[in-house]
């Protein structure tokens, strides 16, 4: 059969066992398992769900093996549990039963580990260190990491070949052995961080010397059929840290050891290298792929590259370049699990592509709730395998063809409704269609598309240039109304508002918008910053006025790190700051201090929020059997809001 990415659906040997393709499930932390750290159906449903989307191997996350010192999340699967195995029996089954191979993780988090995740004692790492660093999460303060002696170094070793073991007796076909972002291998490889003295320390040779310690354990333990991979930072992306040379190095002295090599980068204790790490929006696509192939010039064996890739054709040209030879992918196979699916049967078209705004690592961090902004499955994969069919077709009228709309007409229409989807401009996208100029945007521009196509794809009746309004309903005559008419920007109440040089945000986007040199943005919430950023980045010189202490406070933690590192470079930023005036030099504004402050300007931008169009919603009230509202009419929020709203509308008809 010919494939329109031959490369990169060729087959390849990793010891014993053959990847059907060369696009891989990178390792992802699952929301939440159960009250016993053991997998739940839903856990295994996630799983199970990437598998069938067509993925060669599927890699279940950070599983710990020595949970006495090793666990550094609230909750982890903790491979020395004897009473996980049935649920890795059952994982590791669901993943076969579509032809993938399964993998798992092993792990453990060093210095990384928060005292309350540990009994109460102290994180142990390569040197004796005061930190306060880590994921906490009980606001602790500095916290005191013991140095590793060289017994517990020699128990954690076998706690890694148990480790292996356990998933071998689950059914598992191989295992990856973390040894990168900052884990504790990763920390012995660190100059940063290892700091000792003995074999263990200094130069690059010593440093490897426990992990080396750890491959052999788990090599003994599990004999050669059963393939090991290596993860490993590529670079720790810090001045005077581990970098390529070092891990390049590394990896020249494992090659003999282990199967398959997986380079990546950065390293949680080094915050900023986080949004590399798991590259951020504001970042080329393939960001860290230079890593990989630094490695691959310098062995002999497979290795893997990671990091925001979800297009198809960049995969391909990766492959066949020789720059990688497989393509692991996190993010995009939550967005779409069916990508390499979809990618094998050449319908690049249909794949919906990773935001990478973070939704997902964001709610992990904060919430322990895994959810996409462009995939309202993730979340509840197994309720998904069990869909409630519908009792009988109706006849469904959408009022609204942005996001919310488009996904609940799409829903719909899938479900065999009768659907009807009415925008009263004269395209598809409502407020998604800023972003088709926006660098920084690209992927939300490309889902906008997306929705547009697969709505016009479908049986579904499109009306632009179409307001509806109480008279169409009646003329309609639909069995279900949905209300998807958005928000309007907040107009506040100062004093020269209408003057010429004032500019809303979402207009600050548009073709025909004069912008000058010198730019004030009014609020600095999430949509003030990246409007300011987007400004600033066309060479026009930014402030951001706040009246909070911070700014982007409704961003996810991990979108809002990427983007005050970008906003850092080229905007100024004022908090605990509101205008009072605007006048035709620009606005007069009180500072922290209570005093007015002149800030010039030729063009100020107004970015205050958003307030829902519920008047126009209210007119509608009333005037079919079933209503329904979803999307900004309901509450202002981001893409997520709009898509699960829109996508459980559509799902309770």
């Amino acid at each position: 059969m010919k494939f329109k990415y031959p490369h990169l659906f060729s087959s390849i040997k990793i010891g014993p066992l053959t990847f059907k393709n060369r696009i891989i499930s990178a390792p992802t932390s699952i929301a939440e398992l159960g009250p016993d750290s053991h997998l739940t159906r839903e856990n295994i449903a996630y799983y199970r769900l990437k598998a069938r989307g067509g993925a060669a191997a599927v890699t279940v996350g950070e599983s710990i093996v020595h949970s006495a010192t090793g666990k550094s999340h609230p909750k982890q699967i903790l491979l020395d549990d004897e009473g996980v195995i049935p649920s890795l029996v059952e994982t590791a089954d669901a993943i076969h039963q579509y032809g993938a191979i399964a993998s798992i993780e092993l792990s453990h988090g060093g210095m990384e580990c928060d005292p309350i995740f540990l009994g109460g004692r102290n994180p142990v790492g390569p040197s004796a260190i005061s930190t306060d660093i880590g994921f906490r999460t009980k606001g602790l303060n500095t916290v005191r990491v013991e140095e590793m002696a060289e017994d517990l170094m020699d128990e954690i070793a076998d706690a890694y070949a148990d480790g292996a073991a356990v998933a071998r007796l689950a059914g598992f076909d191989m295992c990856m052995i973390h040894a990168g972002h900052g884990w504790l291998l990763a920390q012995f490889l660190s100059p940063l961080i290892n700091k000792r003295k003995d074999k263990f320390g200094g130069s690059v040779e010593n440093r490897a010397r426990f992990p080396l310690m750890v491959i052999d354990r788990v090599r003994e333990r599990v004999g050669r059929d059963f393939p090991i991979e290596l993860r490993i930072s590529g670079s720790e992306l810090a001045e005077a840290g581990y970098n390529i040379e070092d891990s390049i190095r590394v990896c020249e002295m494992v090659q003999d050891m282990v199967d398959l090599l997986h380079v990546s980068a950065g390293a949680h204790y080094l915050i900023n290298t986080m949004t590399t790490m798991h590259p951020s929006m504001f970042l080329p696509h393939g960001c860290n792929v230079y890593l990989a192939e630094a490695v691959k010039k310098s062995v002999k064996i497979p290795v893997v590259t990671v990091g925001g890739i979800s297009d198809p054709a960049q995969m391909e040209e990766i492959i066949a370049g020789g720059r990688s030879d497989i393509i692991a992918v996190a993010r995009g196979l939550l967005a779409d699990p069916d990508l390499p699916r979809k990618a094998r049967e050449g319908r690049d078209d249909e794949i919906v592509h990773c935001l990478r705004c973070f939704d997902c690592i964001g709610g992990m961090f904060i919430t322990r709730t895994m959810k996409c902004a462009v995939n309202p499955i993730i979340g509840r994969e197994y309720e998904y395998g069990f869909p409630a069919k519908p009792t009988e077709r109706k006849k469904v009228l959408i009022a609204g063809g942005g996001p919310a709309g488009m996904q609940a007409a799409i829903t719909a229409a899938e479900r065999g409704h009768n659907v009807t989807l009415c925008e009263k401009t004269d395209a598809l996208g409502g407020v998604l269609k800023f972003a088709r100029d926006v660098s920084f945007k690209k992927d939300l521009y490309r889902f906008e598309e997306y929705l547009a196509r697969k709505v016009g794809s479908m049986a579904i009746r499109v009306l632009l240039d179409t307001e509806v309004t109480p008279d169409l309903v009646a003329l309609e005559k639909p069995d279900v109304l949905i209300a998807a008419m958005g928000a309007d920007p907040i107009v506040p109440g100062i004093t020269g508002i209408d003057k010429k040089s004032v500019v809303m945000a979402i207009d600050a986007y548009n073709d025909g918008a004069e912008i000058g040199q010198k730019v004030v943005v009014i609020g600095g919430g999430l949509v003030g910053c990246e409007t300011g950023l987007y400004i600033a980045q066309k060479g026009k010189s930014v402030t951001i006025i706040e009246m909070l202490d911070d700014v982007a406070v409704d961003a996810n933690i991990m979108h809002r790190r990427a983007l005050m590192l970008e906003l850092e470079k080229t905007v100024r930023i004022k908090t605990k700051s509101r205008c009072k005036e605007i006048t035709d030099k620009g606005i007069i504004a009180i500072d922290r201090d209570g005093r007015e402050i002149t800030i010039e300007a030729e063009t100020v931008v107004v970015a205050v929020g958003y307030r829902s169009r519920s008047v126009n919603v209210d007119t509608l009230r009333g005037s079919t059997p079933e209503f329904m509202e979803i999307g900004d009419c309901v509450k202002p929020g981001r893409v997520l809001h709009a898509v699960r709203t829109g996508y459980d509308a559509a799902m309770a008809l």
